[in-house]
């Protein structure tokens, strides 16, 4: 399993959109999260550090109100994330347990908190996508209508692109159009896939050589 990472804004869900397209099996953490935030024993852990409030009278999550109280401080979101990380690598790893037994040649796990949260541990590798923070936060500006402080603000919030190259086997940057970074996922791609279906490094030169070009 290789790990696919990026911060706010920085393409990650283009690359893991490319990655699918190209064949690749693309297990998506936030996908995960929502549903095992209805697992019995992470509902149990959230009563736990965050009280009756976040649930309704019916005992139902009340995603706002949990939302409300998890991300409004650092400690709060940290409490979420050690309630719900345990159950998401679990279901990442049987995801890509499976998806390897259907016989996808690569597998990946896409999440945003990959290294922040030790997922990386568990990968074979870890791919990370980096972008120009000025990019970045012009992106956020014309996405999500926020402004230049609010945007940079979000990315102040994650983890520095430079601390998350430490972990990285593969960094691919992001700072031309949608087109080169597809080009760019192609290469990786293909590279990683010829590793897998033939170790003769002749070989892999040969099928790789003019992916990058296109």
């Amino acid at each position: 399993m290789i790990g696919l990472t990026g911060g706010i804004a920085s393409g990650k869900s283009t690359a893991a959109n490319r990655l699918r397209e190209l064949g690749a099996f693309v297990a998506d953490a936030d996908i995960v999260s929502r549903e095992v935030i209805e697992y019995p024993e992470v509902l149990e852990r959230i009563r736990g550090e965050f009280g009756g409030g976040v649930f309704r009278a019916d005992g139902s999550l009340d995603r706002r109100a949990l939302a409300a109280l998890a991300f409004s401080t650092a400690q709060g979101t940290a409490a979420l994330n050690a309630a719900m990380h345990p159950a998401i690598l679990k279901r990442l790893l049987e995801a890509a347990k499976n998806a390897e037994a259907e016989g996808y040649p690569l597998v990946f796990a896409d999440a945003a908190l990959l290294i922040e949260t030790g997922f990386h541990n568990y990968c074979d590798g870890v791919w990370l996508i980096t972008a120009d923070e000025n990019a970045r936060i012009l992106r956020i500006m014309q996405r999500d209508g926020l402004t230049r402080d609010e945007a940079a603000f979000r990315i102040a919030r994650q983890m520095p692109d430079r601390e998350k190259e430490r972990y990285a086997t593969v960094v691919i940057d992001n700072d031309g159009s949608p087109e080169e970074l597809m080009n760019k996922v192609d290469y990786e791609y293909f590279k990683a896939l010829s590793r897998v279906s033939a170790p003769d490094p002749a070989y892999e030169l040969e099928e790789i050589k003019g992916v990058y070009e296109r």
